[in-house]
């Protein structure tokens, strides 16, 4: 067999089930090793839409996420997906073309120092110069991927590498997130006595406690100790299902737990990062001299940004296994406190009570996601959400539905990756219903990518929220100093129609909710396009006050 050959034989052999790909230079005699295994192979319109969809598989699932694309613009265009996955911590492999290694420094077609590119944000990145050097680098590539804290790593394979023959042998389990180290008891009881002498303790939960399984095991230490518990917004969360100690993201625009986390004394984050969402620990968001306590799988994580005053290297679920086994020893009195955190958030909802309940059209963003909520409650279909302003809407009214229900960019922020992310999302879930909600903006990137879903046969229902906008940038300009801010209109429907899809239009609010559930059962694409008034939750909160 050829490298190429002995490739897809050891990603079928660690488990891949499908590869995102955009044909082009150098990848041939990959595809064609492609054919008739049992590797499927997934192929999009734009490499952005391929590294979207790897990114979101490793992040939804914690196996392994593949992305193949040719060299030079191809491997560029797909850099996206891959820094949103070593943001977020994505289990992540792109395999990238090359013209042939013999002709390297004479101007090659596409010559481009691919690996000098995306080794700042990979964990591992790596040229194939040799056959007999294969199986040595993907096994360190796929090792680095998936332990401790998971990430994107990277192997351009020049085009004679992959026709040349290999002699390597195919082995290796199956490429996912894997189990991180057990906790030291002394750490646990020390974690557990700081907690326990805390007066306004508050827990963080991140997406190690997603890969690790640690959901569970979360929600019973909460309820055992009446500790409220946020998840880092953006992370991908663990919750099946709403409890009374969860109080929603970490986020003060959208969640009015917020107000009160400069009060809490320590601070329990577990597989979290303290970065941007949370002050990167320090005042106002913090108080001064709060105690963070951090458990993560990664030792790197445990100390990055700040100095913990109790740092656990351990596998999130070992560790709480550990915790709550000496918690279950104490008596716990956190009850006051998280009464006051959860009264904050419910005030904060309150002042919301009557606004936007208008009928007519464009319809108060607000309105949008009440219609969702219903939905969602009734349904709980996999649920995806890509935009700016309509994602902090989001945020702040579907808060339960964060935990394991819903996955959304990540810490990038980045939009655009909804309608290819749906596609994946399918893939993973073929026997769930999808439904994403999405901005105009975030739409705009890959609309073509609606047809892609119509070839592979991954229903879903997208639900866009038109404000003929880039929304958070309108909220953030003068009215008579909109700059490179409005889109005008677009009618996503009718694109949906000429693409292949089901494309509806809904001007009126009793209309939106049929109109998801009819099309949640049916067995197509079908894009739900809404006007929305222009307008964030801080300027629809001035206006409220007003």
């Amino acid at each position: 067999m050829n490298g190429a050959e002995w490739l897809v034989q050891s990603l079928v052999q660690r488990g891949v089930e499908y590869v995102f790909v955009l044909c082009g230079n150098g990848l041939q005699p990959f595809l064609e090793a492609c054919h008739g295994s049992r590797l499927k192979i997934v192929d999009v319109r734009n490499e952005q839409a391929a590294s979207y969809m790897a990114d979101l598989w490793g992040r939804m699932t914690g196996r392994l996420g593949v992305v193949a694309v040719s060299s030079g613009p191809g491997h560029t265009n797909a850099l996206t997906g891959l820094a949103n996955a070593a943001w977020d911590g994505g289990p992540m492999l792109l395999l990238s073309g090359c013209s042939e290694w013999s002709t390297k420094g004479l101007d090659h077609f596409q010559e481009l120092d691919q690996v000098g590119m995306v080794e700042p944000i990979c964990k591992y990145a790596s040229l194939v110069d040799r056959v007999d050097h294969l199986e040595r680098k993907f096994s360190a590539a796929l090792f680095h991927a998936t332990a401790h804290r998971p990430g994107p790593v990277h192997l351009t394979i020049p085009m004679d590498v992959l026709r040349a023959e290999c002699k390597a042998q195919i082995a290796g389990a199956p490429a996912r997130v894997g189990q991180g180290p057990p906790p030291d008891g002394t750490v646990a009881r020390q974690v557990v006595a700081k907690l326990h002498r805390a007066t306004r303790p508050l827990i963080v939960a991140g997406s190690g406690v997603f890969y690790a399984g640690a959901g569970g095991l979360l929600q019973e230490f909460a309820e055992l100790t009446s500790i409220p518990v946020l998840t880092q917004m953006w992370d991908r969360g663990d919750f099946p299902q709403a409890f009374p100690e969860y109080v929603g993201v970490a986020s003060s625009e959208v969640n009015g737990a917020m107000s009160l986390f400069n009060e809490a004394d320590v601070v329990l984050t577990v597989g979290a990062r303290v970065d941007y969402r949370l002050g990167h620990g320090q005042p106002p968001v913090c108080r001064k001299g709060v105690e963070f306590i951090r458990i993560d799988a990664d030792p790197a994580e445990v100390h990055r940004a700040l100095q913990p005053a109790l740092g656990m290297v351990a596998d999130p679920y070992l560790a709480l296994e550990e915790i709550i086994s000496c918690a279950r020893e104490l008596e716990w009195h956190h009850g006051d406190w998280l009464v006051r955190v959860q009264a904050a958030r419910e005030e904060f909802l309150q002042r919301w009570t009557d606004f936007g309940w208008e009928d007519g059209s464009p319809l108060p963003a607000i309105r949008l996601c009440r219609e969702i909520k219903a939905v969602l409650d009734e349904r709980d279909p996999v649920f995806l959400l890509d935009g700016g302003n309509i994602g902090r809407w989001a945020h702040m009214f579907l808060f339960d539905r964060h935990p394991a229900h819903w996955l959304t960019c990540g810490a990038s922020g980045v939009v655009g990756w909804g309608l290819p992310g749906a596609i994946a999302a399918k893939l993973a879930h073929p026997d769930r219903p999808v439904l994403l909600l999405s901005g105009d903006g975030s739409a705009g990137f890959t609309v073509t990518e609606i047809q892609t879903a119509l070839r592979f046969h991954t229903p879903y229902v997208a639900v866009i929220a038109d404000d003929s906008a880039w929304g958070i940038v309108v909220d953030g300009q003068r009215e008579d100093k909109r700059i490179a801010s409005e889109l005008g209109e677009l009618r996503f429907d009718l694109v949906a129609k000429a693409l292949g899809a089901r494309g509806i239009y809904v001007d009126r609010p009793d209309m939106l909710r049929p109109a998801i559930e009819e099309a949640l059962a049916m067995d197509t694409v079908t894009i739900i396009q809404v006007p929305v008034q222009q307008g964030g939750i801080a300027r629809m909160a001035s206006m409220l006050r007003d």
